[in-house]
């Protein structure tokens, strides 16, 4: 998303990754790899618990899941992951934003 993060903020979009590790840990990641959206820490899983993500051992740990909050705060798309390539693409959740205008 970070190449299309303009795409996405010319739609009113913000994007929010909630990440798996430590506040610290994700602050250094999001520093080095200069990333534009919020990062917020869910080392406890407290979060992905709330949204249903699933956590596989044998998969090397949380599965990814995107979701689309609708300005009411309803989900307007969920995706979730069943490996950890199985990510929409930016055009796919764009087309979703443009579909909520």
């Amino acid at each position: 998303m970070k190449e299309d993060f303009e795409e996405f903020t010319s739609r009113n979009a913000t994007i929010v990754v909630v990440a798996p590790h430590s506040a610290s840990k994700v602050t250094e990641y999001w520093k080095n790899e200069q990333l534009p959206m919020i990062g917020v820490p869910d080392k406890e899983g407290t979060l992905a618990e709330l949204y249903g993500q699933e956590w596989k051992l044998l998969k090397l740990g949380r599965m990814p899941a995107l979701f689309v909050i609708d300005r009411n705060g309803g989900i307007a798309f969920a995706q979730y992951g069943t490996n950890m390539t199985d990510i929409p693409s930016n055009s796919e959740v764009l087309k979703v934003l443009d579909g909520l205008r």
